[in-house]
């Protein structure tokens, strides 16, 4: 269960965005240690073209007066790949989410920040309340090199491939030629995963070297 992640300032982003064609780099969220139900950018091609907007980082919101807030009944700041068939917004409203790094913990003990060293992308998925967009970021099932920082599951991060971040985002096909990637993978773009412990998972204070992660 991805819980916080981070997108950093100072890893590339921009050039990040910039090879894929995304537009309003400038209106990117930046900030370590995004939690739950905070703003968080993500892409969209909502208007015709990959651009960044911004999202509440809980897909399912309720009314609350004249405003939105998270659901109290549905925790849905991810979603479970077994489930994604039978959800609209796996055919309809599939995004990206910019990061440079996330943590996981063993039920919140011995915390981790897992990391390549460069941005890359959460698949995700978003809805539309009015004004508002909402997002979740999906989760897999736990890959064998990564099961001690936790057992349950590992973000979905988009392959480092313009055909596959293109095919994501057009929302108007069918979902068929994802299956392949809804297997578990620390492979990104020839870059070694690494864990580097952590005091607290919210914290930004390390303990230790990072470790690779290696199958």
């Amino acid at each position: 269960m991805c819980s916080v992640f981070d997108v950093s300032d100072h890893a590339g982003m921009e050039r990040f965005l910039d090879t894929y064609g995304i537009r309003g780099a400038g209106d990117m969220i930046y900030g370590r240690r995004r939690r739950p139900t905070q703003q968080v950018s993500i892409v969209t091609t909502r208007k015709g073209t990959p651009e960044i907007e911004n999202a509440i980082w809980h897909l399912y919101l309720e009314r609350h007066g004249d405003t939105w807030r998270p659901h109290k009944k549905y925790w849905s700041i991810n979603s479970n790949w077994k489930k994604l068939n039978s959800r609209p917004e796996y055919r309809k409203s599939r995004c990206l989410i910019p990061a440079t790094a996330w943590v996981e913990s063993q039920g919140g003990k011995n915390p981790v920040e897992f990391s390549y060293g460069e941005p890359f992308f959460f698949c995700g998925l978003y809805k539309v309340w009015e004004k508002l967009l909402s997002c979740s970021i999906i989760t897999l099932d736990s890959h064998p090199a990564t099961r001690r920082y936790h057992e349950k599951s590992l973000p979905m991060i988009a392959p480092n491939r313009p055909d596959f971040v293109e095919s994501w985002l057009n929302c108007a096909g069918g979902t068929e030629d994802f299956s392949s990637f809804l297997k578990p993978s620390i492979e990104y773009s020839g870059k070694i995963l690494t864990a580097h412990p952590l005091l607290r998972a919210i914290s930004t204070e390390y303990i230790g070297d990072p470790i690779p992660v290696i199958e």
